[in-house]
């Protein structure tokens, strides 16, 4: 087991303020604080599942197996769950919907784990669920991945070390872009969150396709039309949903993320289990995009 208090000092002065609640079974903190759950004004997320803790949103309370108690890992992959929240927290980069986006409501589900080549790196793969896709040949439901490799010990955003996006990953219209500080990458676009520069990740123009690199993005004329921009940061939802052998969630309606009291309307969506296998609405396969091998960064390099 990874050693906790010191994660999450470093975590802590990389994020401070009221930030969203994700699920960190383990701990006895408590889960104060609100989020926008997406750009339009639904609220966020403040789950619990798993256990009977949560990770503060209160910047410098964070109690990850707190008050004496043994880390807890039910997704069994050597990192405690309430740390996991923290750092999926603390290094998420700058999401960026385009100003002009006409469907922004959404969220993100997350798993992290060591990284499978470097175990003192970890990979969190970010997916972004939006209730509809509003470009041409929309659709209801939209899942766009993106990774990011981090070195924990490094306080955020310097312990981020790469992020990847791939935009409408196995159609024509595919594009992986990557950034980082690792051997061979491009510097990544960054723009302000909490304070701090952080990597962006663009998202296209009612299409959501994932980009670090904002031209790559504008140059998609015919599968990204309207392009990347950078916007208004808004907190999203966050949930952890574990690993694939050991799921922490099955239910992301019942988890309180996909509900009417965040706003969502699409019943389709409604109820959704991320590692059932069925895609999200008239999306992605979601369980496929958090198990995705093509996300995970090489520790030498791009």
């Amino acid at each position: 087991m990874r050693n906790v208090g010191l994660i999450v000092t470093l975590v802590l002065g990389a994020c401070g303020g009221e930030q969203p609640v994700t699920n960190a079974p383990g701990g006895s903190g408590s889960g104060g604080g609100s989020g926008d759950g997406s750009s339009d004004g639904g609220s966020a997320a403040t789950s619990t599942a798993g256990g009977t803790g949560a990770a503060t949103s209160q910047g410098g309370n964070q109690a990850a197996g707190g008050g004496g108690e043994q880390p807890v890992d039910l997704d069994g992959d050597g990192i405690d769950d309430g740390v996991e929240a923290a750092l999926a927290l603390a290094y998420l980069p700058f999401i960026s919907l385009h100003p002009d986006d006409e469907c922004t409501r959404h969220g993100v589900i997350y798993r992290l784990s060591p990284h499978p080549d470097e175990p003192s790196y970890d990979m969190i793969w970010y997916d972004v669920l939006y209730e509809s896709d509003c470009g041409l040949n929309g659709h209801i439901g939209d899942n766009e991945t993106f990774s990011v490799v981090i070195d924990p010990e490094v306080p955020a955003p310097a312990g981020i070390v790469a992020v990847r996006a791939i935009s409408h990953e196995g159609t024509v219209c595919q594009q992986v872009t990557t950034c980082g500080s690792l051997a061979g990458c491009d510097a990544c676009a960054t723009a302000d969150k909490r304070g701090v520069a952080f990597p962006i990740v663009f998202s296209s123009k009612n299409k959501h396709g994932g980009y670090v690199d904002e031209g790559t993005c504008d140059l998609s004329v015919i599968c990204d039309f309207g392009g990347c921009a950078i916007g208004t940061f808004a907190e999203p939802a966050l949930v952890n949903v574990g690993e694939p052998n050991a799921p922490l969630v099955s239910d992301l309606t019942a988890e309180g993320f996909i509900n009417d009291a965040n706003g969502w309307t699409e019943s389709a969506l409604m109820n959704y289990d991320p590692w059932g296998g069925a895609d999200f609405g008239d999306a992605g396969n979601v369980a496929g995009d958090l198990d995705d091998a093509a996300m995970v960064v090489s520790p030498g390099g791009c």
